[in-house]
């Protein structure tokens, strides 16, 4: 059984200090989620809690040795931090026991990441997500999260982001469209493509509503609130 965790955009952080480490994984998880995925990459911990104070975070893999915090305690300051995300403990060495402690401390899953297949990767996020309680009962809502509602912004404004989010999409294309599907740096050129969607679509989100037209009971103050 496949649990559908990328019916809609899958937000991911990962906590992983090697940068190889960090391109490998990197490349399984788009192999897995594709378009669906939303990736941030974090080098420490301290990294990782303030992309967490500012997104978003469905599912975080975090490798058990990070420069700042070691192990366990890193586990349980991440746990406090985002106990709503899936939490997914990663150790380059094959240490059964230091994986066990980590469930322990709070991670959802283990996963040894000497060698890791996409689809071993895939069936370990897979069980984190119904573990942290994302499916389930409550499914549907978990993955239809409206959108939040913004303050309309001033005209000037929107029509000069929208013009700053043209070109950094455009440059991004531009930059795919030179990108061998081999290279290492696609990915990352790809994610930067997929936020400057998402902010895109943010912009237009701060565009004022169009005004109603005006009715024949306008002045009546209960009509008009309930407009």
């Amino acid at each position: 059984m496949r649990y559908p965790v990328s019916s809609r955009s899958l937000s991911v952080l990962l906590i992983e200090p090697s940068a190889g480490l960090a391109t490998k994984i990197q490349e399984l998880l788009i192999c897995q989620f594709h378009a669906s995925l939303d990736l941030g990459i974090a080098r420490s911990l301290r990294e990782g809690m303030t992309h967490l104070c500012t997104h978003r975070v469905d599912l975080v893999l975090m490798d058990l040795a990070l420069p700042d915090y070691k192990d366990l305690d890193a586990i349980r300051a991440l746990r406090m931090t985002a106990p709503a995300s899936a939490l997914v403990a990663l150790s380059t060495a094959a240490n059964e026991a230091l994986l066990l402690d980590a469930i322990g401390a709070g991670a959802h899953e283990v996963l040894s990441v000497a060698a890791p297949s996409a689809q071993e990767l895939r069936s370990v996020i897979d069980r984190a997500i119904v573990r942290a309680g994302h499916l389930g009962a409550g499914a549907a809502s978990a993955l239809s999260i409206p959108p939040p509602s913004l303050s309309p912004a001033p005209p000037r404004i929107v029509h000069d982001l929208n013009n700053v989010m043209t070109s950094i999409n455009g440059f991004a294309d531009l930059l795919l469209t030179r990108l061998p599907p081999d290279d290492p740096a696609r990915a990352s050129a790809e994610q930067i493509r997929k936020a400057g969607t998402r902010a895109t679509a943010l912009v237009k989100a701060l565009a004022a509503p169009p005004e109603s037209s005006p009715t024949a009971h306008g002045s009546d103050p209960t009509i008009a609130h309930a407009a």
